[in-house]
């Protein structure tokens, strides 16, 4: 049984033997003849790479296009006006607020004379009937003696001593005569509708394109700018309107026209038979009131000057009369300033531009002292104009305003550049309706005052009339404009004053009483 194995197997191997030589001779016959090389083996599992395609033909560059035709530019549009600022209204604030060396004009607003009548009843001769009407100012000059240098040119931009006059560009002041008068949120009146502005002439022209009407455009010699009295654009108000104002031009002096009424409460008469003789002329001293009757002097001669700036001509009346009585009767020539027109309730007033105007007349005339014995509204252009006259050395006396003892402070009493006069009687009494604050600088007669007027004696109570007294003695001792000697009349002032209420300088007296 083993041999057969033995034999199978070597049968099976032989016939693998044969197998595999027949292989090997087919295999040899595939690599053709003559070939001595020995074969290549290769892996029947790995294809041989393809061959590369050929790289595409890149596709021509299309033509590029051409450009379009540029289009026409548009017109520019319109400037639009500027927007109205959102919020509540703003309140102006003055250049020069408070007073003396204690301040008190830091309030934004004051009262504007709330215990004034100006239509109180007095035989003074002066004529309390006329209204004034028209434009500009008239720069007649009634009894000029020609002494004074002051220009007789019209109009309320022409000063003496301005270098810049574009009369040329100038539209004239306007009357007052059809004016609205109406009150802030504090209660000071002002002109409605209107702004002042003060500025370069690109300026007030480009208030002009917001929509910003020009009443009036006048040189202001003081501050070497144009004064712009504008209306306001319907829908906008006064606060609004300077606000506005202000951001085109943010150099400016922007203000509302603000509203003043002379100081005075009470006036009666008496007769009286005897006149007193005139008193030697001793000082120059200018009026920014109502026009005077100057035969109701005692020296008509002694008004050198008289000037409208709200009106066509000076027109007389009684505060202004009885305020240059008195200090004509202490020795005082005087110039003029009538800024008063009629509201609708037929009283006296006086706008902001009127005063600035006439303040502007003066100063550029050099009168060393300035009397108003007007009250009013904190501005900031009439501050403006009060601290560049403190600064050239002219003293402006101011009434110090008869609201009362809880009343805001009066302008331009209160303004830093102005001297503030309050009123006592003959016992050294405060006037009860005069304003108190720290802005007081002196105490004057000024309850129950006479006031000689022609063949009468006429009795005053006010701060109105408590001013020129002391603005008379300022005058006597400062002949010309002048910082250093203005100083030194006001300390001489000071020392001279009685002092009536706690020591050293109170809010009732100021530094003390002034007596003649």
């Amino acid at each position: 049984m083993l041999g057969y194995q033995k034999l199978w197997i070597s049968l099976v191997r032989g016939m693998l033997v044969a197998l595999a030589a027949a292989l090997f001779a087919n295999v040899a016959l595939a690599s053709g003849p003559g070939s001595g090389d020995e074969p290549d083996f290769e892996d029947t599992d790995v294809d041989a790479p393809d061959a590369p395609d050929e790289p595409d033909v890149p596709d021509e560059p299309d033509e590029p296009d051409a450009p379009d035709e540029p289009d026409e530019p548009d017109a520019p549009d319109e400037p639009d006006e500027p927007d109205v600022a959102e919020g509540p209204d703003d309140v102006s604030e003055s250049s020069g607020s408070g007073g003396g060396d204690d301040g008190g004009g830091d309030e934004d607003r004051s009262g504007s004379g709330s215990g004034s009548d100006d239509d109180s009843s007095g035989d003074s001769g002066s004529d309390d009937d006329s209204s004034n009407s028209g434009s500009g100012s008239s720069g007649s000059d009634d009894d000029s003696s020609g002494s004074s240098g002051l220009s007789d040119n019209s109009g309320s931009s022409n000063n003496s001593g301005s270098g810049s006059d574009h009369s040329d560009a100038s539209v004239q002041p306007a009357g007052y005569e059809d004016a609205a008068l109406e009150r802030d949120e504090y209660g000071d009146e002002r002109v409605a509708g209107e702004a002042l502005f003060t500025g370069a002439p690109e300026e007030i022209a480009s208030a002009a394109r917001a929509g910003f009407g020009i009443i009036s455009d006048t040189q202001l010699a003081a501050l070497d700018r144009r004064l712009a009295r504008l209306s306001v654009p319907d829908g906008v108000g006064v606060e609004q309107a300077v606000r506005i104002l202000q951001s085109l031009a943010p150099d400016a002096i922007v203000a509302p026209n603000g509203v003043y009424r002379s100081a005075q409460t009470s006036v009666s008469g008496r007769q009286t038979n005897q006149r007193g003789g005139h008193v030697a002329a001793s000082g120059l001293l200018g009026i920014i009131d109502t026009g005077v009757d100057t035969a109701a002097l005692s020296a008509p001669s002694a008004v050198l000057s008289q000037r409208a700036f709200a009106a066509p001509a000076p027109v007389a009346r009684e505060h202004g009369t009885l305020v240059a009585a008195l200090a004509v009767d202490r020795g005082m020539r005087i110039h003029v300033a009538d800024v008063f027109s009629i509201d609708a309730a037929g009283r006296p007033f006086a706008s902001t531009e009127s005063i600035v105007a006439a303040l502007d007349w003066l100063i550029g005339a050099n009168v060393s002292v300035i009397n108003i014995s007007i009250e009013g509204p904190n501005n900031a252009l009439l501050g403006a104009l009060v601290a560049r006259a403190a600064a050239r050395g002219q003293v402006v006396v101011a009434a110090a305003g008869n609201g009362g003892p809880l009343a805001r402070p009066s302008f331009p009493a209160a303004f830093a550049g102005s001297v503030a006069v309050t009123a006592i009687d003959e016992s050294d009494r405060p006037y009860m309706r005069a304003n108190r604050g720290a802005y007081i600088a002196f105490a004057a007669p000024g309850v129950d005052l006479g006031v000689r007027t022609g063949e009468s004696e006429i009795v005053v109570s006010g701060t109105s009339f408590a001013a020129p007294i002391v603005a008379a003695m300022i005058a006597q001792h400062l002949n010309a404009p002048s910082p250093d000697n203005a100083r030194t009349v006001l300390a001489a002032l000071q020392r001279q004053a009685v002092d009536l209420g706690e020591p050293g300088r109170d809010p009732i007296f100021g530094w003390g009483a002034i007596r003649d």
